[in-house]
């Protein structure tokens, strides 16, 4: 399944700058997250989203200091995911490989993949099985678990 991402998460060249544009399009698509600049020129965007089971997650997007040119992490921010097949050993989400990261991605992108990546995580902590496309190779016992459950 492909899925097109709308303009508006996208970051264009402006005049005000890029943190300026960057904090325009979280509030235009996540006015509950807040972006704040740190020295050094990195930052990091913080908030919280609901699942269609009622959780709510806290996640902090963390600018590296090379951004817009290298894939911040996403973090959880006072919680712990369950391990399982997109989270990285460090318990940073993985809601993309860096090598599909372009500087033209928003902040506010990766906010609406971590909210996918969550949804994806519940249903992950009921069956044991992440729904969707695979991007690794996994067992051959877990494909067909998936298969049976209808979520591959």
């Amino acid at each position: 399944m492909d899925f097109v991402v709308s303009r508006s998460l996208l970051v264009e060249k402006t005049p005000n700058g890029r943190f300026a544009e960057e904090k325009r399009i979280l509030a235009d698509h996540f006015p509950g997250f807040t972006l704040r600049q740190t020295e050094g020129g990195s930052g990091a965007a913080t908030g919280r989203l609901w699942t269609f089971v009622g959780r709510s997650y806290d996640l902090r997007v963390v600018l590296p200091e090379s951004y817009p040119n290298e894939l911040p992490d996403i973090v959880p921010d006072g919680w712990i995911a369950e391990k399982n097949p997109h989270i990285y050993t460090n318990g940073n989400l993985c809601v993309m490989k860096s090598d599909q990261w372009r500087p033209f991605m928003s902040v506010a992108f990766l906010v609406g993949k971590s909210a996918l990546w969550l949804h994806k995580y519940e249903i992950y902590r009921d069956k044991k099985i992440w729904p969707g496309a695979e991007q690794h190779d996994h067992s051959l016992t877990y494909k067909v678990w998936k298969r049976i459950n209808k979520l591959g």
